[in-house]
């Protein structure tokens, strides 16, 4: 070391003279600390890297599930104009459509009998009674207090059972929210055939959320062929009803 606290270094070359070169202490010190806070800048840029990517995939899966819902709001609402549209249009052919009555191979159950000459003049009457035992409206009008809220309905027939699963909300998540759940088929002569679930599976007492799958029998006597919906009915523990409708069913 140098007189002054500096370094010398000395640099010998067989082509050249020598070179020393005198350096302070406080440039090497310098130096050292300027190489760790590189090696720490890049060490956080790197977290900080994929935290933000963390983020943006956050986003776009939050991007894309609102579309989701938005579009199947959209479709509810498409077939609540069809529906409503119908109701008031009070059209026979169009409340059989509806409820997908048709059928190839059985499709007159709506139909006026063949009219003869002993019973021709009773025929209308017996058609309107018929069509008056279909209440399309108790049957498919939609409950909604905004209590409860169900997304991602899906069900399915698969090997005999009704695979049925939904998203259960509490749409006040200031108060818990407890109730039952309770599934019915519809079928396509418009009539409901209550589900009955092997435990006490769609009791529930919420405070935010709930996922919810259970896998029911169709009930005795039940084509799925003949299935037009499932309906949902959620009530209260007083047994009001807090929320209502019907969702296709997926066949094989």
């Amino acid at each position: 070391m140098a007189s002054g606290g500096k370094i010398s270094i000395l640099i010998m070359r067989d082509d050249a003279g020598v070179r020393r070169m005198r350096l302070s202490p406080f440039w090497i010190q310098t130096g050292l600390w300027a190489v760790v806070f590189l090696i720490l800048a890049a060490v956080f840029f790197a977290a900080g890297a994929m935290y933000y990517r963390g983020i943006v995939a956050e986003s776009e899966h939050t991007a894309q599930e609102a579309r989701r819902l938005a579009a199947d709001a959209s479709e509810r609402l498409r077939r609540l104009d069809e529906i409503e549209g119908v109701l008031r249009a009070k059209d026979l052919t169009e409340l059989q459509t509806l409820l997908g009555s048709y059928n190839p191979d059985a499709a007159a159950w709506w139909k006026p009998a063949v009219e003869t000459p002993a019973s021709a003049s009773a025929t209308p009457d017996k058609a309107e009674t018929t069509a008056a035992k279909i209440d399309l409206r108790k049957l498919l009008d939609k409950v909604d207090l905004n209590q409860a809220g169900v997304d991602n309905f899906k069900s399915k027939v698969e090997n005999g059972k009704l695979a049925v699963s939904f998203d259960l909300s509490n749409l006040s998540p200031q108060t818990a929210l407890a109730g039952k759940a309770e599934l019915l088929i519809l079928t396509n002569d418009g009539v409901l055939h209550p589900l009955k679930s092997e435990k006490d599976e769609l009791t529930f007492q919420i405070q935010r959320f709930k996922q919810v799958a259970v896998h029911l029998a169709l009930p005795q006597g039940v084509n799925p062929a003949d299935i037009y919906g499932l309906r949902i009915t959620i009530a209260d523990p007083a047994g009001k009803i807090i929320y209502n409708s019907v969702n296709p069913v997926e066949r094989p």
